[in-house]
Protein backbone atom coordinates (compact mmCIF):
# COMPACT_ATOMS: atom_id res chain seq x y z
CA UNK A 1 0.00 0.00 0.00
CA UNK A 2 2.86 2.38 0.82
CA UNK A 3 4.43 1.75 -2.61
CA UNK A 4 1.09 2.39 -4.34
CA UNK A 5 0.60 5.66 -2.44
CA UNK A 6 4.10 6.78 -3.48
CA UNK A 7 3.39 6.00 -7.14
CA UNK A 8 0.08 7.88 -7.02
CA UNK A 9 1.75 10.86 -5.34
CA UNK A 10 4.47 11.09 -8.02
CA UNK A 11 1.96 10.69 -10.86
CA UNK A 12 -0.14 13.55 -9.46
CA UNK A 13 3.02 15.68 -9.29
CA UNK A 14 3.75 14.97 -12.96
CA UNK A 15 0.14 15.77 -13.91
CA UNK A 16 0.48 19.20 -12.26
CA UNK A 17 3.63 19.86 -14.29
CA UNK A 18 1.88 18.87 -17.51
CA UNK A 19 -1.04 21.17 -16.66
CA UNK A 20 1.19 24.25 -16.75
CA UNK A 21 2.86 23.02 -19.94
CA UNK A 22 -0.55 22.56 -21.60
CA UNK A 23 -1.43 26.17 -20.77
CA UNK A 24 1.71 27.42 -22.52
CA UNK A 25 1.10 25.40 -25.67
CA UNK A 26 -2.60 26.31 -25.71
CA UNK A 27 -1.60 29.95 -26.29
CA UNK A 28 -0.26 28.79 -29.64
CA UNK A 29 -3.50 26.97 -30.51
CA UNK A 30 -5.68 30.03 -29.92
CA UNK A 31 -4.08 31.89 -32.84
CA UNK A 32 -3.95 29.14 -35.47
CA UNK A 33 -6.01 27.10 -37.88
CA UNK A 34 -5.97 23.37 -38.53
CA UNK A 35 -3.15 21.38 -40.10
CA UNK A 36 -1.92 17.80 -40.25
CA UNK A 37 1.01 16.30 -38.41
CA UNK A 38 4.01 15.82 -40.68
CA UNK A 39 7.20 15.72 -38.59
CA UNK A 40 9.11 12.50 -38.00
CA UNK A 41 8.20 10.49 -34.90
CA UNK A 42 10.66 8.37 -32.90
CA UNK A 43 9.81 5.91 -30.13
CA UNK A 44 12.95 6.35 -28.03
CA UNK A 45 12.27 10.06 -27.60
CA UNK A 46 13.83 10.03 -24.11
CA UNK A 47 17.16 9.23 -25.78
CA UNK A 48 16.22 11.43 -28.76
CA UNK A 49 15.67 14.56 -26.72
CA UNK A 50 18.27 16.55 -28.60
CA UNK A 51 16.26 15.92 -31.77
CA UNK A 52 13.00 16.70 -30.03
CA UNK A 53 14.18 19.58 -27.84
CA UNK A 54 17.32 21.73 -28.34
CA UNK A 55 17.39 22.49 -24.60
CA UNK A 56 18.50 18.90 -23.91
CA UNK A 57 21.83 19.54 -25.64
CA UNK A 58 24.67 19.71 -23.13
CA UNK A 59 22.66 18.49 -20.13
CA UNK A 60 24.69 15.31 -19.78
CA UNK A 61 28.16 15.65 -18.27
CA UNK A 62 30.06 14.33 -21.28
CA UNK A 63 29.93 14.11 -25.07
CA UNK A 64 26.82 12.12 -25.94
CA UNK A 65 25.12 11.09 -29.14
CA UNK A 66 22.45 8.93 -30.70
CA UNK A 67 22.17 7.49 -34.20
CA UNK A 68 18.72 6.09 -35.01
CA UNK A 69 17.03 4.52 -38.04
CA UNK A 70 13.25 4.12 -38.33
CA UNK A 71 11.59 2.00 -41.03
CA UNK A 72 7.87 2.69 -40.85
CA UNK A 73 5.15 0.33 -42.11
CA UNK A 74 7.63 -2.25 -43.40
CA UNK A 75 6.60 -3.76 -46.72
CA UNK A 76 4.43 -0.83 -47.86
CA UNK A 77 5.79 0.90 -50.95
CA UNK A 78 6.65 4.55 -50.42
CA UNK A 79 6.28 4.30 -46.63
CA UNK A 80 8.21 6.78 -44.46
CA UNK A 81 11.83 6.03 -43.60
CA UNK A 82 13.74 8.27 -41.18
CA UNK A 83 17.34 8.58 -39.97
CA UNK A 84 18.62 10.94 -37.31
CA UNK A 85 21.88 11.79 -35.56
CA UNK A 86 22.23 13.99 -32.49
CA UNK A 87 25.63 14.79 -30.92
CA UNK A 88 25.94 17.22 -28.02
CA UNK A 89 28.22 18.23 -25.16
CA UNK A 90 28.63 20.81 -22.40
CA UNK A 91 31.24 23.55 -22.76
CA UNK A 92 33.67 23.02 -19.89
CA UNK A 93 33.71 25.62 -17.08
CA UNK A 94 30.59 27.34 -18.42
CA UNK A 95 26.83 26.91 -18.18
CA UNK A 96 26.56 26.48 -21.94
CA UNK A 97 25.95 23.42 -24.04
CA UNK A 98 26.11 22.85 -27.79
CA UNK A 99 24.73 20.21 -30.13
CA UNK A 100 24.01 19.31 -33.72
CA UNK A 101 21.15 17.41 -35.31
CA UNK A 102 21.21 15.77 -38.73
CA UNK A 103 17.95 14.22 -39.91
CA UNK A 104 16.85 12.62 -43.20
CA UNK A 105 13.18 11.80 -43.77
CA UNK A 106 11.95 10.09 -46.92
CA UNK A 107 8.30 9.51 -47.83
CA UNK A 108 6.91 8.88 -51.29
CA UNK A 109 8.40 11.32 -53.82
CA UNK A 110 9.78 13.67 -51.15
CA UNK A 111 13.09 13.61 -49.28
CA UNK A 112 13.79 16.07 -46.45
CA UNK A 113 17.34 16.61 -45.18
CA UNK A 114 17.73 18.83 -42.12
CA UNK A 115 20.72 20.18 -40.21
CA UNK A 116 20.47 22.15 -36.97
CA UNK A 117 23.02 23.63 -34.56
CA UNK A 118 21.85 24.38 -31.01
CA UNK A 119 23.14 26.31 -28.03
CA UNK A 120 21.71 25.92 -24.54
CA UNK A 121 22.10 27.76 -21.24
CA UNK A 122 21.74 25.86 -17.95
CA UNK A 123 20.40 27.68 -14.90
CA UNK A 124 20.91 25.88 -11.58
CA UNK A 125 17.68 26.38 -9.61
CA UNK A 126 18.85 24.57 -6.48
CA UNK A 127 21.02 21.59 -5.52
CA UNK A 128 18.74 19.11 -7.31
CA UNK A 129 17.04 20.97 -10.14
CA UNK A 130 18.33 22.58 -13.33
CA UNK A 131 16.51 24.53 -16.04
CA UNK A 132 17.98 24.57 -19.54
CA UNK A 133 16.87 27.02 -22.23
CA UNK A 134 18.00 26.82 -25.85
CA UNK A 135 17.74 28.06 -29.40
CA UNK A 136 18.57 26.17 -32.56
CA UNK A 137 18.93 27.23 -36.19
CA UNK A 138 19.68 25.42 -39.40
CA UNK A 139 18.51 24.55 -42.89
CA UNK A 140 16.27 22.09 -44.63
CA UNK A 141 16.77 20.71 -48.13
CA UNK A 142 13.53 19.51 -49.72
CA UNK A 143 13.81 17.32 -52.82
CA UNK A 144 10.65 16.44 -54.74
CA UNK A 145 11.38 13.69 -57.29
CA UNK A 146 8.32 13.43 -59.54
CA UNK A 147 10.08 10.97 -61.87
CA UNK A 148 9.27 8.21 -59.34
CA UNK A 149 5.57 8.54 -60.13
CA UNK A 150 3.78 5.95 -62.27
CA UNK A 151 1.55 7.92 -64.64
CA UNK A 152 -1.17 7.03 -67.16
CA UNK A 153 -0.03 9.64 -69.68
CA UNK A 154 3.63 9.43 -70.68
CA UNK A 155 5.47 12.74 -70.49
CA UNK A 156 3.03 14.45 -68.11
CA UNK A 157 4.90 17.72 -67.28
CA UNK A 158 3.63 17.68 -63.68
CA UNK A 159 5.63 14.50 -63.08
CA UNK A 160 8.71 15.34 -65.09
CA UNK A 161 12.00 16.07 -63.28
CA UNK A 162 13.21 16.94 -59.79
CA UNK A 163 12.87 20.06 -57.68
CA UNK A 164 15.33 20.87 -54.89
CA UNK A 165 15.36 23.87 -52.57
CA UNK A 166 16.98 24.95 -49.33
CA UNK A 167 15.17 26.77 -46.56
CA UNK A 168 16.14 28.28 -43.21
CA UNK A 169 14.51 27.16 -39.97
CA UNK A 170 14.83 27.72 -36.25
CA UNK A 171 13.28 26.57 -32.96
CA UNK A 172 13.49 26.82 -29.19
CA UNK A 173 13.00 24.66 -26.13
CA UNK A 174 13.02 24.47 -22.33
CA UNK A 175 14.08 21.49 -20.24
CA UNK A 176 13.76 21.06 -16.44
CA UNK A 177 15.41 18.10 -14.81
CA UNK A 178 16.90 16.43 -11.75
CA UNK A 179 18.51 13.02 -11.26
CA UNK A 180 15.15 11.21 -11.17
CA UNK A 181 12.66 13.18 -13.28
CA UNK A 182 12.43 15.62 -16.16
CA UNK A 183 10.00 17.74 -18.17
CA UNK A 184 10.41 19.43 -21.53
CA UNK A 185 8.61 21.87 -23.82
CA UNK A 186 9.71 22.67 -27.36
CA UNK A 187 8.79 24.02 -30.78
CA UNK A 188 11.77 22.73 -32.79
CA UNK A 189 10.72 24.20 -36.16
CA UNK A 190 8.94 27.48 -36.87
CA UNK A 191 9.04 27.48 -40.67
CA UNK A 192 7.23 25.16 -43.08
CA UNK A 193 8.95 23.98 -46.27
CA UNK A 194 6.17 22.76 -48.56
CA UNK A 195 5.97 21.68 -52.19
CA UNK A 196 3.08 23.20 -54.15
CA UNK A 197 2.12 20.81 -56.96
CA UNK A 198 0.02 23.46 -58.75
CA UNK A 199 2.81 26.04 -58.96
CA UNK A 200 5.55 23.37 -59.05
CA UNK A 201 7.63 25.13 -56.44
CA UNK A 202 8.76 24.77 -52.83
CA UNK A 203 7.96 27.63 -50.46
CA UNK A 204 9.57 28.41 -47.12
CA UNK A 205 6.90 30.13 -45.06
CA UNK A 206 6.09 31.03 -41.48
CA UNK A 207 3.01 28.84 -41.08
CA UNK A 208 1.57 29.19 -37.58
CA UNK A 209 -1.01 26.55 -38.46
CA UNK A 210 1.76 23.98 -38.84
CA UNK A 211 3.65 24.62 -35.59
CA UNK A 212 4.44 21.31 -33.88
CA UNK A 213 4.63 21.70 -30.10
CA UNK A 214 5.95 18.97 -27.82
CA UNK A 215 5.40 18.55 -24.08
CA UNK A 216 6.87 15.57 -22.31
CA UNK A 217 8.23 14.29 -19.03
CA UNK A 218 9.29 11.24 -17.09
CA UNK A 219 10.01 9.85 -13.65
CA UNK A 220 12.25 7.04 -12.35
CA UNK A 221 10.49 5.05 -9.62
CA UNK A 222 12.38 2.89 -7.13
CA UNK A 223 10.03 0.05 -6.22
CA UNK A 224 11.81 -2.38 -3.92
CA UNK A 225 14.85 -3.46 -5.98
CA UNK A 226 13.34 -2.42 -9.31
CA UNK A 227 13.73 0.78 -11.27
CA UNK A 228 10.69 1.71 -13.35
CA UNK A 229 10.96 4.49 -15.94
CA UNK A 230 7.61 6.09 -16.82
CA UNK A 231 7.32 8.71 -19.56
CA UNK A 232 4.64 10.65 -21.40
CA UNK A 233 4.74 12.87 -24.47
CA UNK A 234 2.05 15.15 -25.93
CA UNK A 235 2.35 16.11 -29.59
CA UNK A 236 0.24 19.18 -30.46
CA UNK A 237 -0.55 20.52 -33.95
CA UNK A 238 -3.29 23.17 -34.33
CA UNK A 239 -6.55 21.69 -35.56
CA UNK A 240 -5.28 18.09 -35.49
CA UNK A 241 -6.00 15.61 -32.69
CA UNK A 242 -3.50 15.77 -29.86
CA UNK A 243 -1.50 12.54 -29.80
CA UNK A 244 0.03 11.12 -26.66
CA UNK A 245 2.73 8.53 -26.06
CA UNK A 246 2.79 6.87 -22.65
CA UNK A 247 5.36 4.26 -21.70
CA UNK A 248 6.75 2.22 -18.83
CA UNK A 249 10.05 0.33 -18.76
CA UNK A 250 11.71 -1.87 -16.14
CA UNK A 251 15.47 -2.09 -15.62
CA UNK A 252 16.80 -5.65 -15.33
CA UNK A 253 20.34 -6.59 -14.23
CA UNK A 254 21.34 -2.89 -14.41
CA UNK A 255 21.75 -3.33 -18.18
CA UNK A 256 18.47 -4.19 -19.89
CA UNK A 257 15.42 -1.96 -20.15
CA UNK A 258 12.20 -3.65 -21.32
CA UNK A 259 8.81 -2.03 -21.64
CA UNK A 260 5.71 -1.08 -23.57
CA UNK A 261 4.42 2.17 -25.00
CA UNK A 262 1.04 3.22 -26.34
CA UNK A 263 0.54 5.95 -28.93
CA UNK A 264 -3.05 7.10 -28.91
CA UNK A 265 -5.17 5.74 -31.75
CA UNK A 266 -2.25 4.44 -33.80
CA UNK A 267 0.28 2.09 -32.20
CA UNK A 268 1.22 -0.37 -29.49
CA UNK A 269 5.00 -0.35 -29.10
CA UNK A 270 7.55 -2.77 -27.63
CA UNK A 271 10.68 -1.07 -26.28
CA UNK A 272 14.09 -2.57 -25.52
CA UNK A 273 17.44 -1.04 -24.59
CA UNK A 274 20.69 -2.80 -23.68
CA UNK A 275 23.59 -1.00 -21.99
CA UNK A 276 26.72 -2.71 -23.37
CA UNK A 277 29.10 -0.73 -21.13
CA UNK A 278 29.51 2.84 -19.86
CA UNK A 279 30.04 4.13 -23.37
CA UNK A 280 27.68 2.19 -25.64
CA UNK A 281 24.00 1.22 -25.67
CA UNK A 282 21.72 -0.24 -28.34
CA UNK A 283 18.00 0.44 -28.61
CA UNK A 284 15.22 -1.30 -30.50
CA UNK A 285 11.47 -0.82 -30.81
CA UNK A 286 8.64 -2.47 -32.71
CA UNK A 287 5.35 -0.71 -33.51
CA UNK A 288 2.19 -2.65 -34.23
CA UNK A 289 -0.49 -0.42 -35.80
CA UNK A 290 -3.92 -0.44 -34.16
CA UNK A 291 -5.72 1.30 -37.02
CA UNK A 292 -6.55 0.39 -40.63
CA UNK A 293 -2.86 0.58 -41.59
CA UNK A 294 -2.47 -2.89 -40.05
CA UNK A 295 -4.15 -4.37 -43.16
CA UNK A 296 -1.25 -3.21 -45.33
CA UNK A 297 1.70 -3.00 -42.92
CA UNK A 298 1.47 -6.35 -41.16
CA UNK A 299 5.24 -6.38 -40.54
CA UNK A 300 4.92 -3.23 -38.43
CA UNK A 301 7.48 -0.48 -37.88
CA UNK A 302 11.04 -1.10 -36.68
CA UNK A 303 13.39 1.38 -35.05
CA UNK A 304 17.05 0.72 -34.23
CA UNK A 305 19.42 3.07 -32.44
CA UNK A 306 22.95 3.26 -31.05
CA UNK A 307 23.82 5.64 -28.22
CA UNK A 308 27.36 6.60 -27.21
CA UNK A 309 28.83 8.52 -24.26
CA UNK A 310 32.49 9.44 -23.97
CA UNK A 311 34.76 12.10 -22.53
CA UNK A 312 37.38 14.23 -24.22
CA UNK A 313 39.06 14.68 -20.83
CA UNK A 314 39.57 10.94 -20.24
CA UNK A 315 36.86 10.75 -17.61
CA UNK A 316 35.56 7.17 -17.43
CA UNK A 317 31.92 8.16 -17.62
CA UNK A 318 29.30 10.61 -16.49
CA UNK A 319 29.90 12.27 -13.16
CA UNK A 320 26.25 11.70 -12.16
CA UNK A 321 24.07 8.68 -12.86
CA UNK A 322 21.47 9.46 -15.51
CA UNK A 323 18.70 7.28 -16.93
CA UNK A 324 17.64 9.83 -19.55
Amino acid sequence: MAVMNLVIEKLLYMIRLFKYMVILVSLNLCLTKGHAQDQAVFNHYVSNQGILNPAYNGTRDIVSGLLVHRNQWLGMKGAPMSDALNVHAPIEHTDLGVGIVLMNDNIGFTNNLEFFAACSYKLKLDRKHTLSLALQAGFKNVIYDATKAVTVDYGDPVFDGKISKFGFNFGFGAYWYSSKYFAGLSIPRFFSNKYNTDKQEIKNTVDFANLHSYMYGGYIFDINDLKVKTTALFRVVPGAPVTMDISAQILLMEKLWLGLSYRTVTDLIFLAEYQIDKKWAVKYSFDYPLNSISKYAKMGTHELGVQFDFSLNKRPGMRSIRYF
